[in-house]
This record gives structure tokens, C-alpha cells and sequence, in this order.
């Protein structure tokens, strides 16, 4: 099996990229700015002429997309999907979207909730749909629907949000997290492994993938500071505006071996 992972040098990517490596598989991994291993191949996903030419070139079983661009994601799915989709003949596509509602216990066919200008983010969300619908179009795909990835990955690098966090139990300064914001959380490896099994499967469709236990952000960040070691005094909880988001995960329970679980001991 051959695999390309676009976005290799990402958080997730690189943790994929790093496991198939190790595990023998012939897989070759592009970056955009940051190079992780020197086998990678620069990319600029924008640029669809050198992504057909890689595509095209190394002809693989397998695509893993991993990009997740915050600004850039409505201008993926309007100019990229479309020659992703053209190109990608008989190969299978991995693509790993994000929540794309705010519901209780979401399954797979949840009814994708478009974001407004005035909502946090709606480039990225709004994107990830669009991509989404152009995608189910193909005859071999899965979108994969993670939950908020944490952990730390193989090259020893840590996910943004710890990384916040730290800097307030450094500086000691509170940190304040809302108690009434409830969402789906993954490690990172974990994650990983539930791809790497999806890439090689013949599962055709959306599957959510995250631990089975929704968390608040305070909880989740109190939780952190235990896993880590860190003075958790800095964590303050306050209540916004009630958001209960989480992921119904039976799916992935029945279809996959991975195991994902509550690394946090809930």
C-alpha cells in the first residue's frame, strides 16, 4: 500500500506519517512550511497544478488529507477539492474533517450546521462542510469527524491547547473555563491508529472518532494539568452560554479495532 499524506509536517500528520514510516509502509508526506523529516516534499495546497504532478507521479493506494487551515479552509473546498476529486482515480481518500454541529450526541448523519460571519472560526467550519459534500461524491472515501485532538506526538511536540494552558500555569495568571461547554476530545495516537485502520478498510462514509466521555473545556483543562504534572490551581471555571456538543461513537465501536480511550481515567 502506498500513501501520501498531505500535511505531514501538521500535529496529526506527523503522527501518522511517523507511524507508517516505522510500521514499513511506503508513504511519502508533504509540508508547507515546516519540515519534519527530510523525506518530505514541499506543497503549497493551494497550488493544484503541483499537487496533481505529486499525485500523478507517485500514484498512491491511499490519500490522507490532514490540512486544517483556520483562514483558508472555504478557499480548499471551492479551488482544491474539485482537482483533489479529478485526480484521485481509483485511490481512496482519507480526509479528516472536523464537528460540524452543535448537537448532543451527534451521529454521523447530524445535518451540518453553517456558520455565520459573526460566528468563531466560520472560515474553517463552513469549510470543512464544503469539502465534505464535494467529497461524498467519490466512489472511495472516509471522513473522518475527530474529536478536539490533545496529547503529545511521536516527534515530542504537544497540541496548541496544552500548550496555552502552560502558559498560565507558568506565568500563574487564572485561566478561566467555561463549566457548561461540553465537546468530544481524541489523543493524538490514538487518532492516529483509527486512520492508519480507515486507510486500509473498505468503510465507505463519515465516522466520528473520539473518546466516549464528553468533557467541559474546565474539566478538560484540569485534567491536563494532572496528566502533565502542572499546578492546576490557575484553572478558574465560569459558566457561558450552554454549549453541549459530543460525538455518538457506536460506529466506529462496531467497524473499528482501534481502541480510543478515556486517557483521563473517566
Amino acid at each position: 500500500m502506498k500513501v501520501l499524506i498531505i500535511g505531514a509536517s501538521g500535529f496529526l500528520g506527523g503522527t501518522i506519517y511517523y507511524k507508517l514510516k516505522k510500521s514499513g509502509v511506503d508513504v511519502l508526506g508533504t509540508y508547507s512550511k515546516h519540515k519534519k523529516q527530510d523525506e518530505l516534499v514541499k506543497l503549497d495546497v493551494m497550488d493544484t497544478e503541483s499537487l496533481t504532478r505529486i499525485m500523478e507521479g507517485y500514484a498512491p493506494d491511499v490519500i490522507i488529507w490532514t490540512v486544517m487551515n483556520h483562514s483558508a479552509e472555504e478557499e480548499i473546498a471551492d479551488k482544491v477539492m474539485p482537482t483533489l476529486c479529478d485526480v484521485v482515480g481509483d485511490a481512496r481518500l482519507i480526509f479528516v474533517s472536523t464537528s460540524v454541529a452543535y448537537e448532543k450526541n451527534m451521529s454521523e448523519d447530524v445535518t451540518p450546521f453553517l456558520r455565520t460571519e459573526e460566528s468563531y472560526n466560520y472560515h474553517y467550519f463552513n469549510g470543512k462542510i464544503k469539502s465534505e459534500n464535494i467529497i461524498r461524491k467519490m466512489a472511495n472515501y472516509c471522513i473522518v469527524r475527530p474529536g478536539s485532538i490533545y496529547g503529545i506526538n511521536p516527534y515530542g511536540e504537544m497540541d496548541i491547547r496544552s500548550l496555552k494552558l502552560k502558559e498560565y500555569v507558568d506565568s500563574g495568571k487564572q485561566y478561566v473555563r467555561a463549566n457548561n461547554i461540553i465537546f468530544s476530545i481524541v489523543e493524538v495516537n490514538e487518532l492516529a491508529e483509527a486512520i492508519i485502520e480507515l486507510a486500509g478498510s473498505d468503510y465507505i462514509g463519515i465516522m466520528n472518532v473520539s473518546e466516549d466521555d464528553p468533557i467541559s473545556h474546565y474539566d478538560f483543562n484540569k485534567s491536563l494539568c494532572k496528566r502533565y504534572g502542572w499546578d492546576d490551581s490557575c484553572v478558574v471555571a465560569n459558566e457561558e452560554t450552554e454549549n453541549i456538543y459530543f460525538f455518538d461513537n457506536s460506529l466506529r465501536k462496531r467497524l473499528l479495532k482501534t481502541k480510543i480511550t478515556s486517557c483521563f481515567g473517566r
